[in-house]
């Protein structure tokens, strides 16, 4: 009888809690600026404050590395699933591990919210008590077009995704019944992307809201790269300009002296496989 009423208790305090962070949920800042810094515990920069705040349907974000882009959507979608009740949103990458980092990203912000905000998360989704939910998908067209009702779409290094036209071409229709968002970032790669056209063709991709952030934009104070180290990288990369203009600068660039360009290259390349480790080969 004990061990009955104490499984009723534990009902009813999961009920309270439940019923507590629903509450809560009413209360989330209309700004997804203020809702960082006043839950995730960050001050976006000034670039990150314009993703945040565009409310466009279409949005590419051609960013430069480690400028705070996956810190930046992670908050984002966080923030969206958890003001819109049943917000569906899927991610998508080069590799299903590539897509995992949003979502541990994600997790990592769980423990700054109220209790129960969350169900347990896994790998590849995480689902809210509002019936929210982030999936991370492998990047198949065939795997798209059977999800419904998707609210957003986020494309993470886009420009590096292979098939990548197939793949919007399903992706599209999942947001037609629910008037859905797309989102897609990277860093460029080569010029026959559907990324570089997103980001460069006016007249079919004119209404799409384009961002665009070099390492300037984000030196500190502005953003989190150091000047000093990113001196001694420029100097090391002198002998590939083109890297260092794609990776840093977020233009895209074409490899004119190279023997393999970065077309052939990303076609060449399949993320899915899982590389041999050097014990491996050595042994």
């Amino acid at each position: 009888m004990r061990n009955f009423k104490d499984r009723i208790r534990r009902i009813e305090e999961g009920i309270e809690r439940l019923k507590a962070a629903r509450e809560e949920g009413k209360n989330w800042p209309e700004d997804p600026v203020e809702f960082c810094q006043k839950f995730l515990g960050f001050k976006p920069t000034a670039y990150q404050e314009n993703l945040l705040r565009d409310r466009t349907q279409f949005i590419v974000a051609r960013w430069a590395r480690q400028s705070g882009k996956t810190h930046c959507v992670a908050a984002l979608l966080l923030w969206l699933c958890l003001k819109t009740q049943g917000f569906s949103v899927i991610v998508l990458a080069p590799s299903i591990r590539q897509s995992k980092i949003i979502i541990r990203k994600i997790t990592g912000f769980l423990p700054r919210l109220p209790k129960y905000v969350a169900l347990r998360p896994y790998k590849t989704k995480v689902e809210f008590y509002n019936g929210s939910r982030i999936q991370a998908l492998p990047n198949s067209p065939e795997t798209i077009r059977g999800e419904p009702s998707v609210n957003l779409v986020y494309e993470d290094e886009a420009s590096y995704i292979r098939d990548d036209k197939e793949l919007h071409q399903a992706v599209i229709f999942t947001l037609a019944t629910t008037d859905g968002r797309f989102l897609a970032t990277s860093t460029p790669g080569s010029r026959d992307s559907l990324f570089y056209a997103m980001c460069t063709d006016d007249e079919n991709y004119g209404d799409v809201s384009r961002h665009h952030v070099s390492y300037e934009d984000a030196l500190e104070p502005k953003g989190p790269l150091k000047r000093e180290i990113l001196e001694k990288l420029k100097k090391q990369l002198a002998s590939d300009p083109w890297r260092w203009q794609r990776e840093m600068l977020a233009e895209f660039a074409d490899d004119e002296d190279a023997w393999l360009g970065m077309a052939l290259i990303r076609k060449s390349v399949d993320e899915n496989l899982e590389y041999i480790p050097d014990s491996a080969i050595l042994a």
